[in-house]
């Protein structure tokens, strides 16, 4: 739902008696949609959210954001590209499950 001038304005001063600076709501960043790139655990060890899940409308601000890259949410999905810690710990653990098959015998 857009708010009006009339609402904006009025917001506005709210939050400027609060302490807040003016231009808090025009420039206010916009929602976001982080990944992650490490799987989250419930306390039993079952896995609660996959690696890869995006989770939608988060705030965009670019505090936020890197408080959130520092537990492994980004504004990119995983991928091999990535090096962030957990993409590369998971390219490592990838490559050391793989078998390779050279004419049907493993090497």
């Amino acid at each position: 739902m857009a708010i009006g001038t009339k609402e904006r304005t009025e917001l506005r001063d709210k939050l400027v008696s609060q302490g807040y600076d003016w231009k808090y709501i025009d420039e206010w960043q916009p929602k976001v949609t982080l990944y992650r790139h490490c799987p989250v655990y419930s306390p039993s060890g079952a896995e609660a959210s996959p690696r890869g899940a995006a989770i939608r409308n988060l705030p965009g601000n670019p505090d936020y954001v890197h408080k959130k890259g520092k537990i492994g949410l980004f504004q990119w999905p995983p991928s091999d590209a990535c090096t962030c810690r957990w993409c590369v710990e998971e390219s490592k653990a990838s490559t050391k499950t793989k078998i390779v098959e050279v004419d049907g015998i493993p090497s």
